[in-house]
């Protein structure tokens, strides 16, 4: 079969979207079937370049164009008649595939997509990782926003009959179509999971104590603020604990700590701002745990963090509370560190768990975690069931 994935994701390496669709399409492509990429934003890389299309792992893929911009009319036009670019595109060549697969799209995407399916006989399945939150949006439950986003996951999106599921909350929802649950994915036997680079900052080689590593842009989910302030009471009494926090950088750290504070622990607070995606195993190769800080709400039990998938396999346990499927992946002071909740109190109590551990016990939860990498993680292990899923599209 011929498959079109689409979405507001930046292929190849732009963001942790576009991680997860390469890696559901490497299943497919397992299988046996043709895909290629039209993805909303994202640059072109030059090496990716084949006579006229663009090539990232034997994939082709086109770039629309229509997520990178900034003006708040620009914004609102997504809304209002989103990714024009890509509608244009899919019109021209809809009749070129069998089944079209759409990452996240907004209400009247959905719509469009929906006709346009019906009109022209193709299969439709929609792969979905979250449930918007009202803070999202400017004006919070009162903006029109919000109410599309609404409407889009409580109604418009049910009429799906075929959905691809980062999380047991968003399956149990939506109970009633052709389902297939899928946790953010790797490529276990990928150069990057296994050869690890030299990270080149003098305090971080130097550095004898334990490192906790966060990766990735902390958005409000992310309690990032809190992981901080537990680490600083710490810091009060030792400095044999490290935060590597990969994604921020030290200029916005004004924004989580005051300079004073940067000043004073400059050794214990490293901030590497973004590093290249393929950098990224490197940096949790080299923690001994990494943190996943989230509160229980909807948002975050609806959608699943990549961190964990990331952090797993590149064989580094993981400081968390339960949120989300995580459970599911985890065994307490075997591959992670449960704390009770979200509270600043029991960040500290972790982070002093994590201080007092000798390094035979990290190094054996080490290697239970890239185990579960191997194990839960690796796209592989999901092949045969998105060949039962296929066999069902509807």
């Amino acid at each position: 079969m011929k498959f079109l994935y689409i979405g507001p994701f930046r292929f190849p390496e732009g963001d942790a979207a576009a991680s997860r669709v390469l890696n559901n399409i490497r299943i497919l492509r397992d299988l046996g079937h043709f895909v290629r990429v039209l993805s909303f934003g994202g640059v072109y890389k030059n090496e990716d370049k084949c006579g006229n299309e663009y090539i990232y792992d034997s994939i082709i893929y086109t770039i629309t164009n229509d997520i990178d911009t900034h003006s708040w009319k620009e914004r609102l036009l997504r809304y209002i008649y989103p990714y024009p670019n890509a509608r244009k595109f899919i019109k021209e060549h809809i009749n070129n595939y069998d089944v079209l697969i759409t990452y996240n799209t907004t209400l009247l995407m959905n719509i469009f997509l929906q006709n346009i399916c019906n009109k022209y006989n193709k299969k439709l399945v929609l792969d979905l990782t979250e449930w918007p939150a009202a803070n999202e949006t400017p004006g919070g439950k009162l903006c029109p926003i919000y109410w599309m986003s609404e409407c889009n996951m409580r109604y418009i999106q049910k009429r799906f009959k075929n959905l691809i599921l980062i999380s047991e909350y968003l399956n149990q929802y939506y109970c009633k179509s052709n389902n297939i649950l899928l946790p953010p994915l790797v490529d276990i036997k990928e150069n990057k999971w296994n050869f690890f680079s030299e990270i080149e900052d003098s305090r971080i080689t130097k550095f004898q104590g334990v490192r906790i590593v966060f990766a990735g842009n902390p958005a409000k989910k992310d309690l990032l603020r809190s992981l901080i302030i537990a680490l600083l009471r710490i810091l009060k009494e030792t400095k044999r604990v490290q935060l590597v926090i990969a994604g921020v950088s030290e200029k916005q750290a004004l924004n989580y700590c005051s300079q004073e504070e940067l000043a004073k622990f400059r050794d214990n607070f490293v901030f590497l701002g973004r590093i290249p995606q393929a950098l990224v195993p490197s940096v949790y190769h080299i923690s001994d745990f990494s943190a996943i800080i989230r509160e229980p709400s909807r948002k975050n039990t609806a959608g699943f963090p990549t961190k964990m998938a990331e952090s797993m396999a590149a064989g580094c346990p993981v400081l968390l509370n339960l949120t989300s499927d995580l459970a599911s992946f985890s065994k307490n002071k075997e591959n992670v560190i449960i704390i009770q909740d979200y509270s600043i109190d029991c960040i500290e109590d972790g982070l002093r768990e994590i201080l007092f551990m000798d390094k035979a016990k990290i190094s054996i939860m080490k290697k239970s975690a890239r185990q579960v990498g191997e194990t839960e993680f690796d796209y592989r292990v999901y092949i045969e069931k998105m060949k039962f899923f296929i066999s069902r599209l509807k």
